[in-house]
């Protein structure tokens, strides 16, 4: 299950999105008997302009049950999920406005939930703050109650079905090039042609930056599968591949011969 939220100032084309008859039904209403979205903005105006200060008065609730669990889910306990979603956000179905909308044009059920942040009784705002990330632990909790599939859960039965097909959690390029540095230079080498060798066979080619006079300015080191291309230094301010091996002349076939200059 996922969970999502943002305020924003709402207006009729999130509303003409969220109540589509094409899309999916209602699931529930409060304090609101507008037949249309014109009626409903018309109508919530009248509450939020009660506060003069905030900007963005509505909330965008969005709550979505795994495929699976969608398809299990009655509305009564679509309903319930609801009210207990909005209720983790601090917000009083009773007491607020609010538009719930079940869309089913997807494999993916899911709840769009149209919401003003006054509190009718009290006349206090629902705090918005870090409410994105609120939603998405509410999803959580719900989920974990109600014994459904959370978002975290299916995150990790990815990337548990990606290790079982070899596959590892995804690191940056750029970390892993040094780590196949890092275990490339756990050996000895007498030239660093050596070491090229070595690290073009784990997927790394290195090149050395000359210039005009035939003086190794730099490396870069390049993914040989998606053709990204770093310099040493972008890689890791560590790395120095003149430490690898004790002479100071790299033997090519080439001539000249490429001589070493202080510097990268």
């Amino acid at each position: 299950m996922i969970g999502m939220a943002k305020a924003c100032s709402g207006g009729g084309s999130l509303l003409n999105y969220i109540m589509n008859d094409r899309k999916g039904y209602e699931l529930l209403r409060n304090n609101l008997c507008g037949l249309n979205p014109k009626e409903i903005i018309e109508e919530m105006s009248i509450i939020q302009d009660l506060n003069h200060r905030a900007k963005n008065k509505t909330l965008s609730l969005v709550l979505s049950p795994s495929i699976d669990d969608g398809h299990k889910l009655s509305n009564s306990e679509l309903k319930k999920m609801t009210v207990e979603f909005m209720e983790e956000l601090g917000i009083n179905a009773d007491n607020h406005q609010i538009l719930a909308f079940v869309h089913t044009e997807k494999r993916h059920k899911h709840i769009h939930i149209y919401c003003g942040r006054l509190n009718m009784e009290t006349g206090k705002m629902v705090n918005d703050h870090f409410i994105g990330k609120k939603a998405q632990w509410a999803a959580h909790r719900i989920a974990s109650r109600r014994n459904l599939l959370s978002a975290k859960q299916m995150m990790f039965r990815k990337i548990k079905a990606n290790q079982n097909e070899g596959f590892t959690i995804p690191k940056s390029t750029k970390d892993e090039i040094y780590n196949k540095h890092l275990k490339a230079i756990e050996r000895q080498y007498n030239s660093l042609e050596e070491y090229f060798l070595v690290m073009k066979t784990m997927g790394v080619e290195v090149q050395p930056s000359v210039n005009k006079q035939g003086l190794i300015q730099g490396y870069r080191f390049v993914n040989v599968a998606t053709k990204e291309s770093f310099k040493a230094s972008e890689v890791n301010r560590k790395i120095n591949l003149k430490d690898i091996v004790g002479k100071p002349i790299i033997e090519t076939n080439q001539k000249p011969k490429i001589k070493f200059r202080h510097g990268r």
